[in-house]
């Protein structure tokens, strides 16, 4: 059974409302510390429904945003608005809803690149492999039974400044001379 904390069904008032979106920044800047590695990532079906969820969320963010859009004017209609600076409501909100536009489209281009992301790896597993230790709890001491998830525990990228993942060649083999194949096209 799995501790995950359930949003209300709908919000009641306004202070609900913003709470909801509070919220969802905060689970995102958790979720930004989880995925950073063992010992709370270490299994590709992890990653797989991480990106599967933000597919899902990225959708529903089309709708947040397309109520919001369509809030100003029905607000606007019926004389519920003003603004602190004099400027015309109309020219504000043509703006915010342009502006809310564009973000639709990237959110709806999102949705499908995440969810292409996660079709790629859904044959995707560990492997159990020799040599390799489970990944480290929280107190830094393995868990027994995570033998399993070693293997993706230890192969996630490493930073661009570690070591590279080949080896340099012996030193018999750093002077040959290396032939380039060329492909078959105008440009070669």
């Amino acid at each position: 059974m799995t501790d995950e904390t359930k949003a209300p069904p709908t919000a009641r008032n306004d202070e609900e409302t913003t709470r909801l979106a509070t919220n969802l920044y905060e689970h995102v800047r958790q979720l930004n510390y989880a995925t950073a590695g063992p010992p709370s990532l270490t299994l590709p079906g992890t990653a797989y429904t991480i990106l599967g969820n933000l597919s899902a969320a990225t959708y529903g963010l089309d709708q947040v945003l397309d109520q919001i859009n369509r809030f100003f004017p029905r607000e606007l209609q019926a004389a519920r608005l003003g603004h602190d600076q004099a400027e015309d409501l109309a020219d504000v909100l043509s703006r915010h809803g342009q502006a809310l536009a564009e973000s639709r489209q990237h959110a709806r281009a999102l949705c499908a690149a995440l969810s292409e992301a996660q079709s790629a790896i859904h044959a995707v597993h560990s492997r159990v492999t020799r040599g390799r230790e489970a990944p480290p709890t929280v107190e830094g001491k393995a868990h027994g039974g995570d033998a399993g998830v070693a293997a993706a525990a230890n192969d996630f990228s490493r930073p661009i400044t570690g070591p590279t993942l080949l080896a340099p060649p012996p030193a018999s083999e750093q002077n040959r001379v290396v032939r380039i194949r060329r492909p078959n096209t105008p440009e070669a």
